[in-house]
């Protein structure tokens, strides 16, 4: 089925804007243990990852979610570059499509 390149305009500008919504999601979630240090001076002596953990579980979110909104971002640029292919994406929905099928790990997809 054929798309019309203004409905690709349009799902490219809304797939730029969650990568940069989860671009921006990520440096906010960084600087959470900045503006915790000041309440928590003990912050200091903690190693980045231990701090970045210590600073996920207080304030309620998995430590994991910056690394698994990386994923998500590179997934989201991937789909952007399939939907700038002269074919209307197509050769990219293929190859994801078969990757899914073939039980692939979305991740990898």
């Amino acid at each position: 089925m054929a798309i019309r390149e203004s409905d690709l305009e349009r799902l490219r500008e809304q797939v730029t804007a969650a990568i940069r919504r989860g671009t921006g999601l990520i440096a906010d979630l960084k600087s959470l243990d900045n503006g915790l240090q000041a309440l928590m001076p003990t912050l200091t002596r903690l190693s980045e990852s231990e701090r970045e953990a210590l600073v996920a579980r207080l304030c309620g979110y998995d430590a994991a979610l910056p690394d698994r909104l990386r994923q998500l971002i590179e997934g989201l640029a991937d789909l952007v570059a399939g939907l700038r292919e002269s074919d209307g994406a197509q050769a990219w929905v293929r190859q994801h499509v078969a990757r899914l099928e073939a039980g692939e790990d979305t991740e990898a997809a």
